[in-house]
């Protein structure tokens, strides 16, 4: 006989294999069978014959007089040693209540609380006897000597319930993994639920992706996107040609620009005079070439062939032929520049207000939008499938330490998950 049996005897025959939805019913039945029975309730009588005792003892050393000849202070000492050990009998008696009922569970909670409390309280007793008994030797003897007897009759109530005490782990233990199991059959569907809304997600924004995917195709392939890809091309044309202009422009004042800044820094330091009307034009030489009137050429021209004192003859000269140059050029570059640049600019506003860029921008961005939509649920799935595995091999274990539980109650019960 196993240690089941120890306790039930032996069962009737019952079917060897039970359904996991029927394992809580099957164990509650068992559980309700532990008793500690006549054995529990005989000592329960004996612990409040013990208490009522130990009560009585207290109130006999509490009222006890010294008796015989006593240091004043041994007698102080005694005295409050003994209200101390009184003290401990009353939070003793009061932590210690019986339960009604004998079942194993109830029996082992008793016990185990009983046990506590009366080991902490007896340890302190000891520690005031010690000084108690100088005075008050015979009554505070008997306390202790009832205290002991009480912790007797707890050693006889915990000895026939080791047995008990491991069958009713193994119920709790099975108890314990049934609801965990439950749990992580739960879980496991709300994940396999999880994985399947994703797949949907994935799915239909896939289609969704070639739908636009199909639009924007479909959109490549008319005459209006030939269009606007001419325009493009045109406008790319554009933008080189007027590049090219003002590239133009800005090498002519290339062999000007020492020249003109030291005219500017002398104007500056009011070493030499110079017209309003002149010095702005000089700025725009040095920042904006492209705006100069071909005019100013001129009025540079006449300013330094009267000044002989700014440049040597010879530099003065190479300064001129290149004034003289640039003023001959410079018109004929700067038309050039500003007709491609306005080209450019027309084309690039008749770009923006073609209604299929806007549509073309508009499936990009709802095509780019769904698919990092897409990838995220991806990742998200694949989280999911991983918490799956894992909870399923989880459950696997459990599945296994129950039945493992379940055959130590009875080694013939199979459970059928």
């Amino acid at each position: 006989m196993n240690w089941i049996e120890k306790i039930f005897g032996k069962k009737e025959q019952e079917p060897l294999e039970i359904r996991f939805e029927e394992l809580t019913g099957w164990l509650g039945s068992g559980e309700k069978r532990f008793s500690a029975g006549g054995h529990a309730a005989s000592i329960f009588l004996d612990i409040e014959v013990a208490l009522d005792r130990i009560r009585k003892r207290a109130s006999e050393l509490a009222n006890e007089k010294p008796e015989g000849r006593f240091h004043l202070k041994i007698v102080k000492i005694a005295t409050s040693n003994r209200d101390n050990m009184v003290k401990q009998v009353s939070l003793l008696i009061d932590n210690i209540n019986i339960p009604k009922k004998t079942d194993v569970k109830s029996v082992l909670e008793f016990h185990e609380n009983g046990m506590q409390t009366l080991n902490m309280c007896l340890e302190n007793m000891m520690k005031s006897y010690q000084y108690t008994k100088m005075v008050f030797f015979e009554d505070s003897k008997k306390v202790i000597a009832e205290v002991n007897e009480l912790r007797r009759l707890f050693n006889r109530l915990g000895e026939p319930m080791n047995d008990n005490k491991m069958a009713l782990e193994a119920f709790e233990n099975a108890q314990s993994h049934i609801q965990i199991i439950k749990e992580m059959t739960s879980q496991i569907y709300a994940e396999k639920k999880t994985i399947k809304d994703f797949d949907e997600k994935i799915d239909t924004l896939q289609k969704k992706i070639d739908l636009n995917q199909n639009s924007l195709e479909q959109l490549a392939d008319s005459e209006q996107w030939k269009y606007y890809v001419n325009c493009k091309n045109d406008l790319a044309d554009l933008d080189k040609k007027y590049k090219k202009a003002l590239s133009d422009i800005n090498i002519l004042f290339v062999p000007l620009k020492k020249p003109l800044l030291r005219l500017k820094q002398l104007n500056d330091d009011w070493k030499f005079e110079m017209a309003p009307g002149i010095k702005k034009e000089l700025n725009l030489c040095l920042s904006d070439p492209a705006s100069v009137s071909p005019g100013f050429f001129v009025e540079l021209r006449d300013i330094l062939k009267n000044d002989t004192v700014t440049f040597n003859p010879d530099k003065r000269d190479v300064i001129l032929e290149n004034i003289m140059y640039a003023g001959a050029n410079i018109g004929v570059f700067q038309k050039e520049y500003q007709t491609n640049l306005s080209n450019f600019n027309a084309k690039k506003e008749e770009i923006s207000g073609l209604n299929i860029v806007q549509e073309a921008a508009s499936l990009e961005s709802r095509i780019s939008s769904l698919h990092d939509e897409s990838v995220s649920a991806e990742k998200k799935l694949e989280v999911s499938k991983r918490h799956l595995l894992s909870l399923e091999e989880s459950l696997v274990l459990k599945k296994q330490e129950l039945q493992e539980i379940v055959s130590g109650i009875d080694k013939r019960k199979k459970v059928l998950f």
